[in-house]
């Protein structure tokens, strides 16, 4: 008689491929990048990073997983041969950190109508 080998599969191995499958998804959210507050041209880098720490916070203090809508990035500058450090966000982490900024103008008022009606 032929005998028949069970083998048993532990289930924390299938969660780590349910964690990568979160993290395809969530990656997947983030959109948007500092650079896109580039064209306003009004801010300086110290007040956009005050800007991403208040927002990171506000994540932190209603215990949402900030990984979800920020993710740090690298990017090389071939013009300077160096790293950069950029972030990407989700369309609520874009917007958590634009209303964190500190002034508005009417260039400001405009691209975030826009922003808001998409």
């Amino acid at each position: 008689m032929k005998t028949i080998n069970i083998v048993r599969v532990p289930a924390c191995r299938h969660q780590f491929a349910s964690w990568g499958l979160e993290d395809v998804f969530y990656n997947s959210k983030l959109i948007y990048s500092i650079k896109n507050l580039s064209f306003t041209g009004q801010f300086k880098t110290e007040i956009i990073i005050e800007s991403l720490q208040r927002s990171l916070r506000v994540c932190n203090l209603l215990g949402i997983d900030s990984r979800h809508h920020f993710k740090k990035i690298y990017l090389y500058n071939p013009q300077i041969g160096a790293l950069e450090i950029d972030w990407m966000m989700s369309k609520t982490g874009f917007n958590l950190m634009v209303m964190q900024l500190p002034s508005l103008n009417e260039q400001m008022a405009q691209w975030l109508w826009e922003l808001a009606s998409e």
